[in-house]
C-alpha cells in the first residue's frame, strides 16, 4: 500500500473529535478468510484502501417517513419470529413509546397518528425491551410481558402475563440470540425468562427450584433463536438447560459452554487443563476430551470450536471425540467469547485485543487493542446479524467490522455509545458537536436538531428528543437544503419516554 493512505479510523475530514472532558403466575403451581491484523504499531490497516469509498456523498431523504424505513439501510433476514427489536428482521410499521414512570405504553403509526394506549400495571421501570411484537418490563417487585397490538384493546386482566420476583432490575439478553431476555432475582438463585417472538415464559420457582443455585448470567449461552438457555449454577458447580420447548430443566456438570437445538456443551477446568463433554439436551453423555483450560467455545455443523486460556483455537470432532489444533490467537490471555447471533461467528476477546472465528475455527481476523462496545446508548450494538462494532477506548476510535471477512466496513474518531441498526453495518454514533452516520459508503455528519435516543431497525429513521417531544426523522446526512427542510418530523409524543420500532 501507498505511504500516502488515510490514517486508521479515517474520518472523512474535518469531522469533530470525541468528547473525552398483570395475567399473575403462580410461582408454586456468532469457508476459510484471509485473516487481517489490526497493526497498532504503525496505526493502520493491512487491508484495501477505503479513501475513496469514505467520501462524503449527499444522502438527502425526500420521502415521507414510512417510505424511507423501508428503503433506506441495508434489511437484513426477513424470519418471521422477530422483528426490529429481536434483530431477526428490519421491517417495522409502529412506534412503541413507553413511560418508565407510569407504565404507559402509546403505540403510533409511522405517521404519528396514536392508535394504541394502555397500561400494564408496573411503574417506576428498571427495564423495558420489545421483541417481535413482545414487551416485556420489570421494576423492583415484578416482570410484565404483553402482546402488543396496533389497535386492539389490552388489558392487564386478559393480556398481561405478570410474575412477581425481587429482581436486579436488569434484563439480560443470553450470549448468542437477541430474542430472550432473562430477568434474575437479587439473591440469583431464581431466573424468569421470556421468549420474545412468542410472549412464553419460565419461571425456574415454578418448573424446578435448585436449592443453593447462583446462577451466573454472565456466562449465560443459547442459541440464534434463543429457545434453549444454558446457564451455569456456581451454588452447585454444574449447568443447567431451560429449554421453552421442553417440560424441565435437565443439569450438567462443568460450565456453561456453548449450546444448540441438539446439544449442550461444558467444560470443567481443573488447573490449567480442562474436561469438555458433550450431551444430548436430555443429559445423555456424547464425547469428551481433555484440553487445555477452555474461556470460549461454538458449535459447528460436525465439531465443537474451542479456546484455550492461551489462545489456542480446536476442534472437537462430535463423532468421536478427536482434538485437532487449528489455530493460535496473539490477542493475550483470553477473558471470554461470545457467539453472534447469526450463529456462525465466535467473538472472542483477550487482554490485547479481539478475534473473530468462523464455524470451521479458521481466524476470520485479529484486532489488536480493540474490544466489542458495550456501552452507551444501545448496549447491544455488538449483537448485529452482519457487522461488529469495536472501539480503542485510549485513542477514541470506533470501527465497524464484516462479520464474513473481517475488513473494515466503517471507521470514525468518535464515542462507543452506538446506535446500532438490524445488520450493525451503518450505525450512529454522538461526538463532541454533533452526531456521526457510519456506512461503507462514508463517513457523514448526521443533520439534526436534539438528542437522538432511538434508531429504527433497518436504519432509515432516528427517533429524536427535542423541546420536550418525540420526533421520528428521516437519516439525512448531508447539509440541509430547502427540499430537506420541507419534510416535517413525525411526532410521537412528549418527551420522557422509550422509543421502540416494531412490526405489528
Amino acid at each position: 500500500m501507498s505511504d500516502s493512505r488515510p490514517p486508521i479510523f479515517d474520518d472523512g475530514g474535518g469531522l469533530p473529535d470525541v468528547d473525552r472532558s398483570r395475567r399473575r403466575t403462580d410461582p408454586g403451581g456468532p469457508g476459510s478468510a484471509e485473516k487481517t491484523v489490526w497493526d497498532s504499531d504503525d496505526d493502520d490497516w493491512h487491508g484495501p484502501n477505503y479513501l475513496a469509498r469514505r467520501a462524503i456523498v449527499v444522502a438527502l431523504v425526500v420521502a415521507v417517513i414510512a417510505v424511507a424505513a423501508v428503503l433506506v439501510g441495508r434489511i437484513i433476514g426477513s424470519d418471521d419470529s422477530g422483528s426490529g427489536s429481536g434483530f431477526g428482521n428490519a421491517d417495522w410499521n409502529n412506534v412503541v413509546t413507553v413511560d418508565s414512570n407510569s407504565g404507559t405504553v402509546v403505540v403510533t403509526n409511522a405517521q404519528g397518528e396514536e392508535t394504541n394506549r394502555f397500561r400494564f400495571g408496573l411503574s417506576s421501570l428498571a427495564d423495558t425491551e420489545v421483541i417481535g411484537s413482545t414487551l416485556i418490563s420489570v421494576d423492583a417487585d415484578a416482570l410484565a410481558v404483553v402482546p402488543l397490538d396496533a389497535e386492539a384493546e389490552i388489558t392487564i386482566a386478559d393480556d398481561v402475563t405478570t410474575v412477581e420476583i425481587a429482581s436486579t432490575g436488569t434484563l439480560l439478553r443470553p450470549s448468542g440470540s437477541a430474542q430472550t431476555v432473562v430477568a434474575q432475582n437479587t439473591s440469583s438463585e431464581r431466573l424468569v425468562m421470556v421468549h420474545g417472538p412468542t410472549g412464553e415464559v419460565i419461571d425456574t420457582l415454578a418448573t424446578d427450584p435448585v436449592p443453593g443455585a447462583r446462577y451466573d448470567l454472565a456466562n449465560a449461552r443459547t442459541e440464534p433463536d434463543g429457545r434453549h438457555v444454558l446457564v451455569t449454577d456456581t451454588g452447585n458447580f454444574q449447568s443447567v438447560l431451560f429449554s421453552f420447548d421442553r417440560n424441565g430443566p435437565s443439569f450438567f456438570p462443568g460450565l456453561a459452554l456453548a449450546v444448540n437445538n441438539d446439544i449442550v456443551v461444558t467444560a470443567v477446568n481443573v488447573g490449567t487443563n480442562a474436561n469438555v463433554a458433550v450431551f444430548d439436551h436430555a443429559g445423555e453423555p456424547g464425547v469428551s476430551a481433555r484440553t487445555s483450560s477452555v474461556r470460549a467455545g461454538m458449535i459447528s455443523s460436525d465439531r465443537v470450536i474451542l479456546v484455550g486460556i492461551d489462545g489456542d483455537v480446536l476442534g472437537l470432532a462430535l463423532s468421536d471425540g478427536d482434538i485437532t489444533e487449528l489455530g493460535s490467537l496473539s490477542i493475550g490471555t483470553v477473558e471470554f467469547g461470545d457467539v453472534a447471533t447469526r450463529g456462525d461467528r465466535l467473538v472472542v476477546v483477550g487482554e490485547l485485543g479481539t478475534a473473530l472465528i468462523d464455524a470451521d475455527g479458521t481466524i476470520v481476523t485479529e484486532l489488536p487493542g480493540a474490544r466489542p462496545t458495550t456501552s452507551g446508548v444501545d448496549e447491544l450494538a455488538p449483537r448485529r446479524t452482519t457487522c461488529l462494532t469495536v472501539e480503542r477506548e485510549a485513542a477514541g476510535e470506533l470501527a465497524v467490522i464484516d462479520f464474513e471477512t473481517g475488513t473494515v466496513g466503517a471507521e470514525a474518531l468518535a464515542s462507543s455509545e452506538v446506535l446500532g441498526t438490524v445488520d450493525g453495518c451503518q450505525p450512529i454514533v454522538p461526538t463532541s458537536a454533533g452526531y456521526l452516520s457510519l456506512t461503507a459508503e462514508a463517513v457523514t455528519p448526521v443533520t439534526l436538531v436534539g438528542d437522538v435516543i432511538a434508531i429504527s431497525p433497518d436504519g432509515g429513521t432516528i427517533g429524536v428528543e427535542r423541546a420536550n417531544r418525540l420526533e421520528l426523522l428521516p437519516r439525512v446526512t448531508a447539509n440541509p437544503t430547502d427540499d430537506a427542510d420541507a419534510i416535517e418530523p413525525v411526532d410521537v409524543g412528549r418527551s420522557g419516554r422509550q422509543i421502540f420500532f416494531a412490526e405489528l
